[in-house]
């Protein structure tokens, strides 16, 4: 009992550790409600993911964004959205941060089926103008056509849920301190799928080939369509962040955030957003990179078992390593 509490502390510590190395190489300042976040990713019991991010825009860099993403077996959902739900309302707290859940309340309704939820994440974005900042969820749902119809409605047109229906699980909501709120629909294509004949003909004729040559590093890809976005964003699932400088030709901002993640112990795999008309460029000045752990005592076992295997330089087993390592995280 002694030791499983010293472990669970220690895991609990290591996330604490991710957030401020993130905030240590990006001078994040202690922007409200960062340490309010921290509070909330410390009292999370069970396994988790902690993902860092970075949006670049020209030079300008916006480092103060931070998601957790529960992923622990119990998939105790409900208590999971009540605890996001309550970091939520403490920032509320502060005089002039109003938040308003309309749109994530008719999403839910009276009766949601918490057995159709597959994903559940919270998280900050944060900005020095108060205003500007906002707490996020996002809700992967399957098989739940009726509530697919319900994010396609709240879309506002945003989406067209006669053609996307079949490509869209995740669903995002974001609050913003000055009381706005949007929806955002993401659709997406798995790798198993990249190359499909109904996949060619139904989603890639309709993007040119700059943005399909990142396929070939990734396992998943998202497009984000929401009101806010003119230029919707493409998301690439990299199975490899060291494959990120062959597909993005990224300025000097974005390139120092990436080669601060080179030297961190963080999951292999890593996200990349960016605009359509950013990969037509000859240098991609508008950026989302996204890094992350996964905290788990199975996890963490087979993380020093894949260093030692690493520093023996035995490739066979740290294959195996890395194999299972992917299936305590799936």
């Amino acid at each position: 009992m002694i030791v499983a509490d010293i472990q669970k502390s220690s895991l609990k510590e290591q996330r604490l550790q991710f957030i401020r190395n993130h905030q240590q190489a990006f001078d994040v300042e202690p922007i409200y409600p960062l340490r309010l976040f921290e509070d909330f990713v410390m009292g999370v019991e069970g396994d988790c993911t902690i993902e860092a991010s970075c949006k670049i825009e020209l030079d300008k860099l916006i480092a103060s964004r931070f998601m957790l993403f529960f992923k622990d077996q119990a998939q105790e959902w409900q208590n999971y959205l009540a605890q996001s739900l309550a970091f939520f309302r403490q920032v509320e707290n502060r005089v002039g941060v109003k938040l308003y859940y309309s749109l994530l309340q008719q999403f839910l309704g009276d009766n949601f089926d918490f057995s159709k939820l597959e994903v559940l994440s919270a998280g900050i974005d944060l900005r020095t103008n108060l205003a500007d900042s906002s707490v996020k969820m996002h809700i992967r749902i399957g098989d739940y056509p009726e509530k697919l119809e319900t994010a396609f409605l709240l879309s506002d047109g945003a989406a067209d849920g006669n053609y996307l229906s079949g490509f869209v699980n995740l669903i995002g909501f974001y609050f913003y301190f000055n009381g706005k709120s949007e929806i955002e629909i993401y659709a997406e294509v798995r790798e198993d799928d990249f190359f499909k004949p109904e996949t060619i003909n139904q989603v890639w004729q309709n993007f040119p080939k700059s943005a399909l040559k990142p396929l070939q590093a990734s396992n998943l890809f998202f497009t984000g369509l929401s009101k806010a976005n003119n230029n919707p964003v493409l998301y690439y699932c990299l199975k490899n962040r060291q494959d990120l400088m062959n597909y993005f030709r990224l300025n000097d901002t974005a390139e120092r955030v990436h080669s601060f993640y080179q030297h961190q112990d963080i999951l292999p795999i890593m996200w990349v957003g960016t605009a359509q008309q950013e990969l037509e460029k000859t240098r991609i000045e508008n950026v989302r990179l996204y890094y992350s752990v996964f905290q788990s005592a199975e996890v963490q076992k087979l993380w020093v078992l894949g260093k030692r295997q690493e520093a023996k330089g035995k490739g066979e087993e740290k294959q195996v390593y890395l194999t299972s390592l992917g299936n305590a995280i799936l």
